[in-house]
């Protein structure tokens, strides 16, 4: 009796010690547990973090003419929102092959309200097939793909005697982009549709471009590139809820070629393009050239171009002060890189040419030549 009392205690004790046991054993599996769940949360976090890219643009820019005939929309008040902007885009790789994409952008001209410029889903077929649907950019020239970045393009301001003549950058619709070689060449096949809506103000009101359909085609080689587009629509206008006349399923379209070269000393790129639209509204034959060769950190360059109207004698007199067009514009400039993403842009461009017309300028009503002096300075990050 007295052993079994001696080894009661005993007992106890193993029997407090392997509970104790038990109990730590729990309790680091549930440690180990949680540990193991904030691995995966933060693996998973990792994940998504290499799925997702954010990068912007930026571009602060000022500019003055000499007058108030309002060539590339400037008077002789200095403005500091015609031409700023501020975009942001984001990539999210749902898989290795798809991806979505979404530009967002706020200009200082329309007081610095946001707009969706780009929002598709894309999928890489890996075979030299890319198919985008949703919102895309219309790509009609050579800088189409960086039109709002002006970091990428070398003047301070694009030929508005091109650029300028569709008043569209983006529809909402479908492509298919395709790239091969063909020996040396690199080439880039690209086939869109699809439509778009923009209100255009007083003058025209909504219109509406229907049934988008066009290509390009880019061929590379060394330090050339060539590419031709031709794109058409159908337009409709309304105004204030009703239909106008002005554009009533009229067919238009827009066709242009364009070379340039650029060795990493010299700089050259032209472009041509003709347009034509049923009815009164202005056909145009359009382009430029611009040599630049860069010393250093700077870039400078001299830009000609023109812009005329080729219908006039087929326009009712009503329209001809709206609609018939015609100028030259002699830009001088440099663009001096600060670091690989900072750029400083000094511009002056003088218009003439304007042989009685409005040259497409609505506040020309004197066919005043103008000048015009701009500095950007445009970012990307």
């Amino acid at each position: 009796m007295k052993k079994a009392f001696i080894m009661l205690p005993l007992a106890v004790a193993c029997a407090s010690q392997f509970a104790i046991a038990a109990t730590t054993d729990a309790q680091r599996l549930a440690q180990l547990e949680q540990e193991l769940a904030i691995l995966k949360e933060a693996s998973s976090y990792d994940s998504l973090s290499d799925r997702m890219t954010i990068n912007g643009f930026f571009t602060g820019k000022v500019g003055i003419a000499n007058n108030d005939a309002g060539y590339n929309g400037y008077d002789k008040d200095a403005d500091f929102s015609e031409g700023s902007k501020l975009g942001l885009q984001g990539s999210f790789a749902l898989t290795e092959q798809t991806k979505i994409v979404a530009q967002l952008v706020a200009r200082g001209s329309d007081d610095w309200s946001t707009e969706m410029e780009w929002a598709f889903l894309s999928h890489d077929f890996d075979n030299g097939f890319v198919t985008r649907i949703g919102r895309l950019r219309v790509p009609l020239y050579m800088y189409s793909d960086y039109l709002e970045v002006g970091y990428a393009q070398p003047w301070a301001t694009p030929p508005t005697e091109l650029y300028s003549i569709v008043p569209l950058s983006s529809f909402d619709g479908v492509d298919a982009i395709y790239d091969f070689d063909m020996g040396d060449v690199a080439v880039t096949l690209q086939a869109s549709y699809g439509h778009a809506d923009r209100d255009t103000g007083e003058l025209l009101g909504e219109v509406d471009y229907k049934d988008i359909l066009g290509a390009s085609a880019s061929f590379s080689y060394e330090d050339w590139v060539f590419r031709s587009t031709y794109y058409q629509t159908t337009l409709d206008t309304t105004k204030d809820g009703q239909i106008v006349e002005f554009f009533n399923d009229a067919q238009s379209y827009f066709a242009g070629v364009g070379l340039s070269y650029d060795n990493g000393s010299l700089l050259a790129i032209s472009e041509f393009a003709v347009s034509d639209v049923e009815g009164q509204y202005s056909d145009t034959e359009s382009g430029y050239i611009t040599l630049g060769y860069r010393i250093s950190d700077f870039t400078p360059y001299v830009t000609y171009a023109f812009l005329k109207t080729t219908d006039d004698s087929e326009r009712v007199a009503a329209y001809e002060p709206a609609f018939n067009w015609k100028r030259n514009a002699y830009s001088i400039g440099t663009r001096y890189d600060i670091s690989s993403n900072l750029a400083l842009k000094a511009d002056v461009t003088y218009a003439d040419g304007f042989d009685g017309t409005s040259g497409g300028l609505d506040s020309n009503v004197d066919n005043e030549d103008t000048i015009v002096y701009t500095v950007s300075f445009d970012a990307v990050f």
